[in-house]
């Protein structure tokens, strides 16, 4: 039993088509840094250098995890492509929740390239508040 989307009636706007293809790039920007995590492990465990100065040892399981995760994201974003280039109400509220909260983290890390990312995650949630992005993320309701 298979539950079908109606295909969409209209053009796609071009800034859905944008979006769509930034969540593509982050896909595979989280798959290929979640392989690379795991990999990681193999060898000699990184070491940081926390704020305070103090040495920290990233453990094993910490890479597998996080790596793990990273592979999931990416698998996540793939599928939420998937619906964005469909048309889905759900991709639409998904986008727009993930852009606030990379706003929110972008604040606690101003100095690290927050700006950058408070920046990027406005404009796309301009681009899928647009009339025409919204006729789009609502048609097949």
């Amino acid at each position: 039993m298979s539950v079908e989307m109606n295909m969409p009636t209209m053009k796609r706007p071009g800034g859905v088509t944008v979006v769509g293809f930034l969540i593509i790039l982050a896909a595979v920007f989280n798959i290929f840094m979640g392989v690379w995590l795991i990999f990681a492990s193999f060898g000699s465990n990184p070491e940081w250098t926390d704020a305070f100065g103090n040495t920290q040892t990233v453990s094993t399981f910490y890479l597998w995890f996080n790596g793990a995760l990273m592979i999931f994201l990416g698998l996540i974003y793939f599928w939420l492509s998937k619906l964005t280039f469909l048309g889905s109400h759900t991709a639409h509220m998904l986008i727009s929740l993930l852009a606030v909260l990379n706003i929110i983290f972008g604040l606690f890390a101003l100095g690290r390239g927050g700006f950058v990312s408070i920046i990027i995650n406005l404009i796309i949630l301009l681009m899928i508040n647009t009339a025409a992005a919204k006729a789009w993320f609502t048609q097949n309701i």
